[in-house]
Parts: C-alpha cells; sequence; structure tokens
C-alpha cells in the first residue's frame, strides 16, 4: 500500500523512466507545455473504462496523436496523460487529463536490481494503483465506457458498471472494433435500449452511444465533440461556484460590523464586559408607547429623535 501512494506522489520510480515522472504519468510534450503556460482556466478530467482487450489503451494512445498498435499488451496499472483539446467558441485554456483504468491491477515484485538470498523484501510486492485503489470518479468530469462489439462478456460489463457512475457524470459509450462488424454481437439497438431504460433520477447528465475503430480512427471525431457536454457542464459548475462565492463576500461586507460601532456602544455606557457605566437613557425606562396613546405622543416622537439612536455610524 505505502509503495503505490510512493507511486501517487512521484517517488519510487519504475526503472527506465525519468526520475521526475510518477508512474503511470506521461511526460508532457513542449506543445502543452507551452500552451499551459499560459495559464490554465479549466481542469477537466476523462476517465476510460472497460474490460480487458476492449481498446482501452489503444484509444489512450489515439487521443495523444499516437499511431495504432496491432501488438496486444495488457495494462498493469492506471496511466495519466493530458492531450490537445479546446472548445471551438472560447479561448479558455483547459487542461484534459485522460485516465487510463485498470480494474484490477498486477502487482509487481519489488526491487529489479540483484537479489540477496533470504531478502525479506524478495517475497513482498507493490501494490499496482488501479480502480480499488483509487475512486477514479472523485472530480471525474466525463466518461468513456469502452465494450468489444464481437464480444458478449465485454457489453455484461457495461451492464455492471454503468449504473455505478455518478448520476452528474456524463457517459459516452463507445462501442469499438467497428472494423470487425462482420463478427458483430451486439447491435447498436440493443445498447440504446439500455442506456433509455436505465433508472435515473431526474437531472441527471447525458448517456450517448457511439461506434469506433482504433485501428482507422472511426469515432474520434464524434468523440472530441462529445468532450464538449463535460466542458459546458464544467464551465457551468465553475460559474457558479463563483457566483455563490461573490454573493457570500458582498454578504459578509453587509453584515460587516461598522468602524464606528465601538464609539456608539461607549455612548451607551457599556464597556467590554456588559457592565454599566452610566445611567440608562430615560427612555429605556419607560414604554414606547404609553398605555392610552394620545395624538400628540406619536407626532411629538420618532425613531429619528431617540436618544439610542442619535450617534453616527460610518
Amino acid at each position: 500500500m505505502f509503495s503505490a501512494l510512493k507511486k501517487l506522489v512521484g517517488s519510487d520510480q519504475a526503472p527506465g523512466r525519468d526520475k521526475n515522472i510518477p508512474a503511470g504519468l506521461q511526460s508532457m510534450n513542449q506543445a502543452l507545455q507551452r500552451r499551459f503556460a499560459k495559464g490554465v482556466q479549466y481542469n477537466m478530467k476523462i476517465v476510460i473504462r472497460g474490460d480487458r482487450n476492449t481498446g482501452k489503451t489503444a484509444l489512450w494512445h489515439r487521443l495523444q496523436g499516437r499511431p495504432f498498435v496491432e501488438e496486444y499488451i495488457p495494462t498493469q496499472e492506471i496511466q495519466v496523460t493530458s492531450i490537445h483539446w479546446s472548445y471551438k467558441t472560447t479561448d479558455d485554456i483547459v487542461k484534459v487529463e485522460v485516465w487510463d483504468v485498470v480494474d484490477k491491477g498486477k502487482c509487481k515484485k519489488r526491487g529489479d536490481g540483484l537479489k540477496m538470498e533470504n531478502d525479506p523484501q524478495e517475497a513482498e510486492s507493490e501494490m499496482a494503483l488501479d480502480a480499488e485503489f483509487l475512486d477514479v470518479y472523485k472530480n471525474c468530469n466525463g466518461v468513456v465506457m469502452m465494450f468489444d462489439i464481437t464480444k458478449q462478456w465485454t457489453f455484461n460489463y457495461i451492464l455492471r458498471e454503468l449504473p455505478k457512475v455518478p448520476t452528474h457524470v456524463p457517459v459516452c459509450v463507445l462501442g469499438n472494433y467497428r472494423d470487425m462488424g462482420e463478427h458483430r454481437v451486439i447491435l447498436p439497438d440493443d445498447v440504446r435500449d439500455f442506456i433509455d431504460n436505465l433508472d435515473r433520477p431526474p437531472g441527471s447528465s447525458y448517456f450517448r452511444y457511439a461506434e469506433s475503430s482504433m485501428k482507422n480512427s472511426f469515432g474520434l471525431k464524434y468523440l472530441h465533440k462529445f468532450f464538449n457536454i463535460p466542458f459546458l457542464q464544467l464551465q457551468k459548475d465553475v460559474r457558479l461556484a463563483q457566483e455563490r462565492g461573490c454573493a457570500v463576500v458582498l454578504v459578509s461586507e453587509e453584515v460587516r460590523m461598522p468602524a464606528g460601532w465601538d464609539c456608539c456602544w461607549g455612548r451607551l455606557g457599556w464597556k467590554e464586559g456588559g457592565s454599566q457605566t452610566c445611567p440608562v437613557p430615560a427612555l429605556l425606562g419607560r414604554p414606547l408607547l404609553p398605555a392610552e396613546p394620545s395624538p400628540h405622543h406619536w407626532v411629538d416622537y420618532s425613531l429619528e429623535s431617540s436618544p439610542l439612536l442619535s450617534c453616527s455610524i460610518p
């Protein structure tokens, strides 16, 4: 557990990696570094989930502009990177973090160097960063949930995990391997019927369905458009939070004790401890309204003429 925490904060690096880059993270290219150096207005987190061998890592690479790799190499733990993306009608800088999520990571043996006989660390293993170790939906703005349209068991993952996504997070269900459509076992109508019949509370965010092929980049353009939904939702939440913050500041200013309050309090003859140092004005000793009010009482007396309010408050 401690080894996994060290990875998360950037220590205990894997061999062959830059010592300044934590395990599971990708180094940011110079173009992104220059872009983010100007200032980031929004931080958006996108999570890719799905069963094994559904193309999550291939999509993760494609979103970075990398080529498709035919060989399947199982991902051992969560990977995180930043990608180029911007909303078409704004000049705001948006930092988009994409998480390639592994549900159950593979633990690795500690120490890859020379092992001494009877070394107590030899039997120990490092805990992998996976969905069992981290809450991947924390601060999440959007989810891409993938399955293989040629394998029923990968769609069973969608049936099981899609209802667990927080209701405020928009989801794109992505049917991958569209280039192998002749072997399809999951029909688009089956997916849409499942999404439409989900029991979700009013006000829940959007669910969308699309199909893709990492081999020929089919569906990537749609996915970039889908990112508009979590971004606009994030933008709305940020602006509402800013408005609430401004309202709190304004109310705080309104209820702040005036600078001359102590002076006024002193004129009333009270100390900090609450003890009285001089007689209370006569007005406090009699009722404001006489038992038998007459017209001249109402004319001659007003709050403005009260000795309690005669001191000025800036």
